[in-house]
């Protein structure tokens, strides 16, 4: 074989490298529950615990499309809101484009809030299936039942996953006033 040829087969083996992503695709997992794990506590300086809360709650009911069936815990007291929402994932696209559906993925989000600051936390990813199927197993790459599809699922769960965090942020950092239904 010549050395130009060489040369071309080195170059496409590591372009193809290159824009693959590496497999398995890390997410951030919790040291203690092993668990994938989005949380931070963010300073909003000067915003009292009650807006804070409004701001949280005003959020959940315009993010989701359905914030009644996605709350399962709304306490004035605690300043803390839960929720179990799911989105949908996809496999790649075949040869015509088309992705497949892969099915649904449930997660809990807890926002907590006081005076100058609020913690978010997005955890217990799972896919849904007739028994809870964790998304940490996608990232196991030993087991034979073991798919390199996962890792498509597992960059769909991030890009999400930062997605609500980003809409989470901007909604309770931003300056626009709650509506106050009492204060006509």
């Amino acid at each position: 074989m010549s050395i130009l040829a060489l040369f071309m087969l080195f170059n496409m083996a590591a372009s193809a490298q290159k824009n693959a992503p590496a497999l398995p695709v890390s997410l951030p997992v919790d040291s203690i529950t092993h668990l994938v794990t989005y949380e931070s506590v963010v300073q909003v300086q000067g915003t009292s615990r009650d807006v804070l809360y409004k701001k949280a709650l005003e959020w959940f009911n315009t993010f989701y499309k359905n914030p009644t069936e996605v709350i399962r815990e709304n306490d004035v007291e605690k300043g803390k809101i839960v929720g179990k929402p799911r989105f949908k994932i996809y496999n790649p696209a075949d040869k015509n484009g088309i992705k497949g559906d892969a099915g649904a993925v449930q997660y809990t989000i807890t926002v907590a809030v006081k005076e100058g600051k609020f913690k978010y936390e997005l955890t217990e990813f799972n896919w849904k299936q007739p028994s809870y199927y964790a998304i940490e197993r996608w990232m196991d790459t030993k087991p034979q039942s073991y798919s390199p599809v996962y890792n498509h699922y597992l960059l769909q769960t991030d890009e999400y996953a930062k997605e609500v965090i980003r809409s989470l942020k901007a909604a309770m950092t931003s300056d626009k006033l709650v509506k106050d239904k009492d204060n006509w």
